[in-house]
């Protein structure tokens, strides 16, 4: 009898011990699947846009070192979590979901929320791996129909990074906005110093591959200033030259380029454009085309309509 109940006794031990063992090495596995970053993940931020008066875009974009080599990031796609909330402490989640952030549009997010009241105020956050974004605070537009007699928006260009400080962001992050329009000219593509009078300098040569672009782009979005006042407002937002090359138009470049390596200058352009600014998939640049144009009502009072002016679908000689 002891021998038989000690070998029960064993055998019980070592079902419960394997049992043990495999949700140890199940928990281990997935421990090492939570990716893990070199520094903060949320480095350039977060922001919002393109409101609608039931939704709105959240975007940020993955990269613990936003100027060095693909954001610092390794090749791997990343599932990014989000949050929507009512109030800043996240105590009353309104939507919630997850979404990939891939390789391939330098591990930026672009999530679409839909179902949120016209007309207000929502929280927003990104989680990735074991690391939390900052918050953002976001506001949906009033229904067309809408009677309304206010509207307070500013609206924002031409940022030379080395011509002056933010300082002007952080002053209109102390405001209550509905909105902010920028009206391009996100970044300048010149090599460092290059203005008149620099107070700081371009990092890198001027702007002419992907990689160049994205560099650019993240330089400017390190700016705290600039990253405050993204993470405040929801923006509209449309581009200039500048956030290609100066002066181009069309397939036509400024001087001294072949129209054929401009046309591979502007995709990589667009596209890093894309992957900076909170904007809708339908605006994804298909090479050197990307759409732009579209339309913001708000409620009875306003109507706005942001133009595509350098989206030409014809090449020279067409």
């Amino acid at each position: 009898m002891k021998t038989n109940v000690s070998k029960r006794y064993s055998e019980s031990f070592n079902e419960r011990t394997a049992g043990g063992t495999s949700v140890t090495t199940e928990r281990r596995a997935a421990a090492e699947k939570v990716p893990k970053f070199t520094a903060n993940p949320f480095a350039l931020g977060v922001s919002s846009g393109e409101p609608l008066p039931d939704g709105v875009v959240l975007w940020t974009r993955l990269a613990p070192e936003p100027l060095g080599p693909q954001g610092g990031m390794s090749p791997e796609d990343v599932t990014v979590k989000w949050e929507v909330a009512r109030d800043s402490s996240f105590r009353e989640i309104v939507k919630q979901g997850e979404k990939v952030a891939k390789r391939e549009y330098a591990h930026s997010v672009h999530v679409e929320v839909e179902g949120l009241e016209p007309d207000s105020i929502y929280y927003y956050r990104f989680h990735a791996g074991y690391e939390t974004s900052q918050i953002g605070r976001t506001k949906t537009l009033p229904l067309p129909s809408a009677k309304m007699d206010h509207l307070a928006f500013a609206f924002v260009s031409c940022q030379h990074f080395e011509e002056g400080y933010y300082t002007a962001y952080r002053r209109l992050a102390e405001e209550s906005l509905d909105f902010v329009l920028h009206l391009g000219d996100a970044i300048y593509e010149y090599g460092p110093g290059t203005a008149a009078k620099n107070v700081r300098l371009h990092k890198g040569a001027e702007t002419l591959t992907l990689e160049d672009y994205r560099t650019r782009h993240a330089q400017y979005l390190y700016d705290a200033d600039y990253q405050r006042a993204r993470a405040l407002f929801p923006w509209i937002v449309t581009w200039d030259d500048h956030d290609v090359e100066n002066n181009y138009a069309g397939f036509i470049p400024e001087k001294n380029q072949s129209p054929d390596r401009f046309i591979l200058r502007r995709a990589s352009a667009y596209q890093a454009y894309f992957e900076h600014m909170p904007l809708r998939q339908s605006s994804i640049p298909r090479g050197a085309e990307m759409s732009m144009y579209r339309r913001v009502t708000y409620g009875d009072l306003a109507e706005f309509n942001i133009l595509d002016h350098a989206a030409i679908p014809r090449r020279p000689g067409q």
